[in-house]
């Protein structure tokens, strides 16, 4: 019970933050915090002593993108919904797991809500890196960009993968899932977190408190799908 309390409250709080963030963001502190984010990560990597090869940079930024795109994340979603609609160790359906297609709806929905209604305008083509790419799909030259649907949703899937791997991999009896393991699937996971939102900023497409508002709004959805 302690523990549902505590992921119930971190769920309240980031989507509470969630929304304080939308109605905030245009202000001109953080207009300015977004521009200069932006000039100092595309800066960075571009001219980065240890990335020689911007090219090389650019397709691992738009492939971090492509395992967040919506395509994927219905995929694994469904895989995830799947495995987690049977109990193997109790030999029975669970019928809760439609909580987590029913929290991606949700994401989305709250997603659309923001570019419809909040009205932050996109980074300007001339920040925008490869707008021709090996991901055409990927670029998308969207009026408004509040919240990054991106950002969002490698949270969301990276909550949920992380429950559903280690919990439910417990109930069906596979006992491989020790402290270690846990500890690099947490470290794996966070870092295609963060990979995901550089790569939002770095390629153009979305500004600093697009890509956090997209994880404040990932990570309040995902918690609800782990409870």
């Amino acid at each position: 019970m302690r523990t549902r309390g505590i992921v119930l409250l971190l769920s309240v709080v980031s989507l509470t933050l969630f929304l304080l963030l939308s109605k905030y963001e245009d202000r001109p502190v953080m207009r300015n915090v977004d521009f200069s984010v932006t000039v100092k990560v595309q800066e960075k990597i571009d001219t980065s002593s240890r990335l020689r090869l911007a090219a090389l940079a650019g397709n691992v930024m738009e492939g971090a993108t492509f395992f967040a795109s919506p395509e994927f994340t219905v995929i694994v979603t469904l895989l995830l919904t799947s495995f987690s609609l049977f109990d193997w160790k109790k030999r029975r359906w669970n019928p809760k797991a439609i909580f987590i297609p029913i929290a991606l709806t949700l994401l989305v929905i709250l997603e659309i809500y923001g570019k419809s209604i909040v009205h932050h305008p996109s980074p300007p083509f001339s920040m925008i890196k490869n707008p021709i790419t090996m991901f055409p799909a990927n670029y998308v030259n969207e009026q408004f960009s509040y919240p990054s649907g991106h950002a969002a949703r490698a949270v969301f899937m990276a909550i949920v993968s992380y429950y559903v791997l280690r919990l439910s991999a417990g109930k069906a009896g596979i006992t491989y899932y020790g402290k270690r393991n846990r500890y690099v699937l947490q470290i794996g996971l966070f870092g295609y977190v963060v990979l995901v939102g550089i790569s939002r900023i770095y390629l153009g497409h979305h500004w600093f408190s697009d890509v956090l508002g997209g994880w404040l709004l990932g990570t309040g959805l995902g918690f609800i799908a782990f409870l």
